[in-house]
């Protein structure tokens, strides 16, 4: 087992690596790290090192690399499209999807969502910290705020796109080509759901809305969710 700290890209390559500022401050005072304790430092891009611990400042902690690595790229891109969520549910999505491996998160403006949209720099310490709990050295992408009609028209990038929502009447296995997409984009609604204008243009895209079964799940839970059984239908879980 080994705990996991992001450095910059930058410093991966050295033999010799200093960690400074919050995470230093984290793993000195409240993980109280000892010399010769061996440790992870990651890019955000995959790749990692692990070495003992040689130095211990008041805000500074030095390793000595003796292990390389890289994480490998997923062989499937799953993308979640999570509508902006209120206060803490939308750092528990943020959490969550993190935790279950997404590659990639699409915060949009839902017509239904009421949470503050100048968050970013906040999700993206979600992320980190969600990250380091998991121990992922490639960080998911955290794309720019956008909004259901910039979605639809970028989902030509993607080899499958669903949208779930408590209507559906397909289920996630019946949709055709899914578990051999090498790109997916999942979009979950807000707290109020999807409105119906917006189904009518996802119906009117041709993107499917599909049900994650009984009982209705909670938007901060549903992404996370639909990852671990998209996973399964990809055959990466």
């Amino acid at each position: 087992m080994f705990t996991l700290f992001f450095v910059a890209p930058e410093e991966i390559t050295r033999t010799v690596i200093e960690m400074r500022g919050s995470q230093a401050h984290h793993a000195i005072s409240v993980l109280r790290i000892e010399k010769g304790e061996v440790l992870r430092f990651a890019d955000g891009v995959g790749n990692w090192v692990e070495g003992p611990v040689t130095e211990i400042g008041k805000d500074v902690v030095t390793i000595h690399v003796q292990t390389r690595g890289v994480e490998e790229v997923p062989r499937v891109q799953i993308s979640i499209a999570q509508a902006v969520l209120k206060g803490d549910n939308q750092k528990a999505a943020l959490d969550q999807l993190v935790q279950a491996g997404v590659d990639s998160i699409i915060p949009w403006q839902a017509q239904r969502s009421v949470g503050a949209l100048e968050k970013i720099d906040k999700w993206r310490e979600v992320i980190h910290a969600a990250a380091r709990q998991s121990r992922r050295s490639r960080l998911p992408e955290l794309a720019s705020m956008t909004n259901l009609g910039a979605l639809i028209d970028s989902s030509s990038r993607f080899d499958s796109v669903i949208a779930f929502h408590e209507s559906g009447t397909v289920s996630l296995s019946a949709i055709l080509g899914i578990s051999d997409a090498q790109s997916i984009l999942a979009i979950i609604g807000p707290e109020g759901g999807i409105s119906m204008e917006e189904i009518d243009q996802l119906a009117a895209a041709g993107i499917p809305l599909v049900k994650l079964g009984d009982p209705v799940l909670r938007a901060d839970l549903a992404g996370a969710v639909a990852l671990g059984a998209l996973k399964v239908l990809t055959k990466q879980w």
